[in-house]
């Protein structure tokens, strides 16, 4: 029997809750979140607030530090004092400068991996949930291999056979979370195949291209968002990592001042600790953001 919601002959659904089969869509995505009161959406601001302005000091850090970040201004690991608030690096160098010149590699090269790594994860695991056979096979059998392969490994390796710059970091990090993305893109997908409305636009001629784009990619937007975070996370991990172990530009890191300031972490903690604690509150705080967010679009 048709649903009373079905359009005329020839004609498609006007949204996705008036298509047929609309309602089972959402079974995957398990039940709606509770209704927050102003109390915990304001507290759940504030727990992301210390991520924010980590991210805003890193991106214009840069532009805003007072003295040369690479010029010497005192003896090595000298203690926090006036004129010196984060006291000196392993160099002589003030902490407090090159942390404000050191975030924006941190900050830019995550996000940009981020987004290339949800875009081609999304299409390559759309395109094997809803075609299935090899392709399927393929992509879940290369999310096994990236399973087997601690990330860091990965990197090292990529960044040691391709180069070492900002761009080549960035494009190592980005292939690193494909497979997982992709992973989640076809299981989604895969539930999907088979609601009436996919079929209906499959009966009415349409492409590949249009069901995916039209019919698949709005209702998998969530999961694959809230997979975003933890991936966003790990990109942030690894390029800390790659600073840390010596990639990347040679600018201020963060990544890398941790590294070249343990040995003196007696004398002056804070060359260790306050970029560690910088890259804490930026990868918890992404990763909130982005939960959040595939929330609200869930609703």
């Amino acid at each position: 029997m048709k649903s009373s919601t079905q359009d005329t002959p020839g004609t498609r659904p006007r949204t996705p809750a008036e298509r047929p089969g609309a309602g089972s869509r959402t079974s995957h995505e398990g039940p709606a979140p509770r209704p927050r009161g102003p109390l915990r959406r304001v507290l759940a601001a504030f727990g992301m607030l210390p991520g924010l302005l980590v991210g805003l000091v890193a991106v214009v850090g840069p532009w805003v530090v007072g003295p040369d970040p690479e010029r010497i201004t005192a003896e090595p690991y000298a203690a926090a004092r006036a004129g010196l608030l984060l006291g000196a690096d392993e160099s002589g160098r003030d902490v407090a400068a090159r942390l404000l010149a050191g975030g924006r590699e941190l900050v830019l090269v995550p996000v940009i991996a981020t987004v290339l790594t949800a875009v081609l994860g999304t299409l390559l695991g759309m395109l094997a949930g809803y075609l299935g056979g090899r392709l399927e096979t393929a992509v879940a059998q290369l999310n096994t291999l990236f399973l087997a392969l601690p990330p860091v490994l990965v990197l090292l390796v990529l960044l040691n056979g391709w180069g070492n710059s900002p761009l080549t970091l960035t494009t190592v990090v980005a292939v690193v979370g494909v497979p997982f993305v992709a992973r989640v893109a076809a299981a989604s997908t895969a539930q999907l195949r088979q609601n009436a409305y996919v079929e209906q636009a499959v009966g009415l001629g349409e492409s590949t291209a249009s069901v995916l784009l039209r019919d698949v990619l709005p209702n998998i937007v969530r999961p694959v968002l809230a997979d975003a975070g933890t991936r966003l996370a790990i990109a942030i991990t690894l390029t800390a990592s790659a600073g840390f172990l010596g990639f990347g530009s040679a600018a201020p890191h963060w990544g890398a001042m941790i590294s070249q300031n343990m040995q003196g972490i007696s004398l002056n903690p804070w060359g260790v600790l306050a970029p560690a604690v910088l890259l804490s509150a930026l990868t918890v705080s992404a990763n909130r953001l982005l939960d959040r967010l595939s929330a609200r679009i869930g609703h």
